[in-house]
């Protein structure tokens, strides 16, 4: 595997921040896309490279020159539905089909967890769970090389590098951010080409067990 060039959107929420200082330590060339002065001076603090873009205004040149995106972009499920459909969903659209346009070889997808019923969800988070269902369908039907991640409930504990990946066999239905960025980083260092989407708590197997790389 040769080095990538990845850029990050989303990369200022927590999972985003999280997944640039631990890519630091791999081989790749990480770029994060950030909107504002203020959120380019925390990345060049931590020695992470920055392309300014916006999901909700311009951001297709910022894909220009990468081999792979990670899209941890997300306005929380607490947000109203107008900053979900701007960010989750369209902002996600028009990320599926500029790494199209440009011939991306592997997107990251990080997800929700069951976002394929939404209407299972509390009623306050439908709308969230619909904006990444509908987002996830089209990544699928992109023909993209494609890993999506649905992580459930994220806390803020500190990484343990296990993870469970059936929901139905899982000791809890959460897990770290922090591992979730683990994960992430995982997926793009199997390669591209698999077309899987992995849910993902906290449990027991190694991170690296459960993304086993193309051979």
């Amino acid at each position: 595997m040769g080095q990538k060039r990845i850029l990050v959107m989303g990369a200022h929420g927590k999972i985003g921040r999280i997944f640039c200082e631990r890519a630091q330590g791999s081989q790749h060339t990480i770029s994060a896309m950030v909107r504002s002065e203020e959120q380019r001076e925390y990345f060049e603090g931590i020695g992470t490279p920055c392309v300014m873009g916006d999901l909700e205004a311009d951001f297709a040149h910022a894909l220009d020159d990468c081999t792979d995106v990670v899209f941890a972009a997300g306005s929380g499920g607490h947000t109203g539905a107008d900053k979900t459909i701007m960010v989750d969903l369209y902002g996600a659209l028009r990320s599926i089909e500029a790494a199209k346009q440009r011939g991306i070889e592997h997107f990251v997808m990080v997800s929700a967890l069951r976002c394929e019923v939404p209407l299972s969800a509390p009623s306050g988070l439908r709308h969230y769970m619909v904006a990444k269902k509908l987002a996830d369908e089209h990544l699928v039907a992109s023909r993209l090389p494609y890993t999506i991640l649905r992580p459930g409930l994220l806390t803020d504990e500190a990484p343990s590098g296990r993870v469970c990946t059936d929901p139905m066999h899982a000791t809890t239905q959460s897990i770290s951010r922090a591992n979730v960025a683990h994960c992430i980083l995982a997926a793009l260092e199997c390669g591209g080409g698999m077309e899987r989407t992995i849910n993902l708590l906290d449990g027991a197997t190694p991170i690296g067990e459960a993304f086993p790389c193309e051979t």
